[in-house]
């Protein structure tokens, strides 16, 4: 269930950007699709624009992360062709004095300008560096498995079939491996294994509950942990309730 719902909330933020720059562009109608096209029209157009540069924009930014910066303009400039090389082929379809290599030349120019513009906002705008004290040094290691807008101090991990469910105080992240592979890069002292599918960090546990004859660990992020029969003598021992 819980899998289900952060799937659903991975989608909303890309649904509502992209409802919201199709009602945006309907209304105003850039690049003369005002006069050109009815409002129906306007609507299925830039929906089509609007919904492939996302899809796009999402693929590059999946394939470029955690790669070098000449693989990530490799990849962004292979973003600016494609999405120049669609609107195109859309526009032939819908403009009839559309075509031409020169069109697709100032298409890929308007696209390749608009994605320059948006990194260097993220650039101005977003965070510079990740600090050293922004998560502990001992768990350097298993940071760098990490997104970087992620990286911070750990919260709990959650084994989720073959995937494990990151939580630290700057958000979750996905990553391929194994719960006890992950232990062996983290310092004892910051946390223990609670449940087969848990690992909590000691400095984010709020309290310990007691629900219907088990036990819980209540985090920072608002879930409760809860802690098998296994590893209750240990959790005990450790202070932990």
């Amino acid at each position: 269930m819980q899998s289900t719902l952060r799937e659903r909330h991975r989608w909303v933020m890309p649904l509502s950007i992209w409802c919201l720059l199709i009602a945006a562009a309907t209304v105003a109608g850039p690049f003369g699709t005002l006069d050109l096209l009815s409002a129906p029209v306007r609507g299925l157009y830039w929906s089509g624009i609007v919904g492939v540069s996302i899809g796009l924009s999402y693929l590059a930014l999946t394939v470029a992360r955690g790669r070098s910066a000449l693989v990530g303009l490799a990849v962004w400039g292979g973003f600016v062709i494609l999405c120049a090389t669609f609107v195109h082929a859309l526009n032939d379809r819908v403009f009839l004095a559309w075509g031409g290599l020169a069109d697709w030349a100032y298409l890929a120019g308007i696209v390749g300008l608009v994605t320059a513009l948006v990194h260097l906002v993220i650039c101005v705008a977003g965070p510079r560096t990740v600090s050293a004290d922004v998560h502990p040094p001992g768990d350097a290691t298993f940071q760098r498995r990490l997104p970087l807008e992620v990286r911070g101090p750990l919260v709990r991990i959650e084994a989720q079939d073959h995937y494990l469910n990151v939580v630290t105080q700057r958000g979750s992240a996905l990553v391929l491996m194994r719960l006890g592979d992950a232990i062996d890069e983290l310092p004892r002292e910051n946390g223990m294994q609670v449940h087969r599918s848990h690992w909590v960090a000691l400095e984010a546990i709020d309290a310990h509950q007691r629900i219907k004859g088990r036990d819980f660990l209540a985090m920072r992020d608002g879930t409760q942990v809860p802690i098998s029969r296994s590893y209750r003598a240990a959790s005990k021992a450790a202070g932990l309730f």
